[in-house]
């Protein structure tokens, strides 16, 4: 993890340092954030420690990530949302994603997938489904708003935001075998980690189940958007995606770290973000 920190701060890149500083301070509140939420809302269920390490390591295995970018507080709002959607504040978990999807406009595609989840199962749906549907709307009425009051110009506004969150830009056209191999290790992993924990998903407490179904669902989605999107050099798109592998990784790796096969791919995974990393200086 030292490795891959301090050298996102020594690859080139382009902006000034208190974009460096921002990125950096923002990374942190994310992390703290993540381990608060962790602490308050699932008792600790999911290793701290271990979460935050992958969080971190997902994240800064595109070093574009160390500098200040409209997804920093676009995953901050989706870390909050996740706690709103635990502790069951429906209006304010889809309030969050709605916010977050005006900073990085492709989210607001994963925004009816997640009103259905939101309703589905609820005692009452008719209330969840309005509450969901109040908190998803209202940042979006409230910014046509003000655009057609302030500067007249919502329809055109609008239009550019749903143009940026159709922008396509597919990862694989581009790719290099070093980048690919890390992605295949990381599927593999996740695929390993996602097959043992349906396996046990009965053995787990109810919130852990609740919370384990999420992530899957966040997985998911977040691949969809690396799929979709991944290809745009200057948007770190991996953090979308960060989360909810940091989650499923750790309870994996938690409850099956005395298995051999674990290990292993504990130490592939390490292995392949560190050659990812060293690709950049050769």
């Amino acid at each position: 993890m030292a490795v891959l920190a301090i050298t996102s701060y020594f690859i080139p890149q382009p902006g000034e340092w208190e974009v460096w500083i921002l990125g950096a301070l923002s990374n942190a509140l994310i992390v703290v954030s993540v381990m608060a939420i962790n602490t308050k809302s699932v008792n600790n269920v999911f290793n701290p420690a271990l979460t935050s390490i992958f969080l971190l390591l997902v994240m800064l295995l595109n070093p574009k990530a160390a500098c200040f970018s409209p997804l920093h507080p676009a995953v901050l709002l989706f870390v909050w949302s996740q706690y709103c959607f635990i502790t069951k504040q429906k209006f304010l978990s889809m309030l969050f994603l709605a916010i977050s999807a005006l900073f990085y406009a492709p989210l607001a595609l994963a925004l009816p997938v997640v009103f259905i989840v939101s309703i589905f199962g609820a005692a009452d749906i008719p209330r969840t489904a309005v509450k969901s549907l109040g908190g998803l709307l209202l940042p979006f009425v409230y910014v046509l708003c003000y655009r057609f009051m302030v500067h007249n110009d919502a329809v055109a506004f609008a239009e550019e935001y749903l143009h940026k969150a159709m922008e396509f830009s597919m990862p694989f056209r581009s790719m290099d075998m070093i980048s690919l191999f890390m992605v295949l290790c990381i599927t593999w992993v996740c695929l390993h980690a996602i097959s043992n924990m349906f396996s046990k998903l009965h053995k787990n407490s109810i919130i852990t189940e609740h919370i384990l179904k999420m992530e899957f669902l966040c997985i998911l989605l977040g691949a969809s958007f690396f799929v979709l999107f991944g290809g745009d050099s200057n948007v770190p798109v991996n953090m979308v995606v960060a989360l909810p592998i940091a989650f499923l990784l750790s309870h994996y790796f938690t409850s099956n770290i005395n298995a051999a096969s674990a290990r292993i791919e504990l130490i592939l995974l390490c292995c392949a973000a560190l050659v990812q990393r060293l690709s950049y200086f050769i």
